[in-house]
């Protein structure tokens, strides 16, 4: 019985020798192609947003497609340390694991800034379509605005003229 459990500890450790090397590139490579591919797309959008005054957040592509790729990278990095069981591997990966957790955090952070700026500035050109909306149209009393249909006029509505 303990011959059985040997081999199979062997046969885990082989296929663990394989797996993981395979694993952890494959992780690599998709990590380094999303930096790549987001560096295009950011890229593309400034050249459009520059050259021809396009209204596009290339900001949030470049920092959107940085914080997956930081992901592929730290799982990389974690499958890698399964083969190398050393205090120095643990101490390697501990310092890259947080230093790229606080990047994906500080990317995260201004994601966060930017887009509640983008939609505070939103609602006040709303707002301010609305003011103007308002305004052009003249004031109306609420409690009139029920008993004069759209069309009649009303005695106690002050249009744009009375003003």
């Amino acid at each position: 019985m303990l011959y059985l459990f040997e081999q199979l500890d062997r046969g885990m450790e082989t296929a663990l020798s394989v797996a993981v090397p395979l694993i952890s590139g494959i992780a690599e490579l998709i990590g380094l192609l999303i930096i790549v591919i987001s560096l295009l797309r950011t890229t593309w959008h400034y050249l459009r947003v520059a050259l021809f005054h396009d209204d596009y957040d290339y900001h949030l592509e470049m920092s959107t497609g940085l914080i997956t790729a930081l992901e592929f990278l730290m799982a990389a990095e974690v499958s890698k340390t399964i083969l190398l069981p050393s205090l120095d591997a643990v101490l390697l990966l501990v310092a890259t694991f947080g230093s790229r957790a606080l990047m994906s955090i500080l990317l995260r952070v201004e994601m966060r800034s930017e887009r509640a700026e983008r939609a505070e500035a939103k609602r006040d050109e709303h707002r301010a379509g609305r003011r103007a909306e308002r305004e052009a149209r003249g004031f109306l009393w609420p409690w009139r605005a029920a008993s004069f249909p759209p069309g009649e006029d009303d005695p106690g509505r002050e249009s744009a003229d009375d003003r």
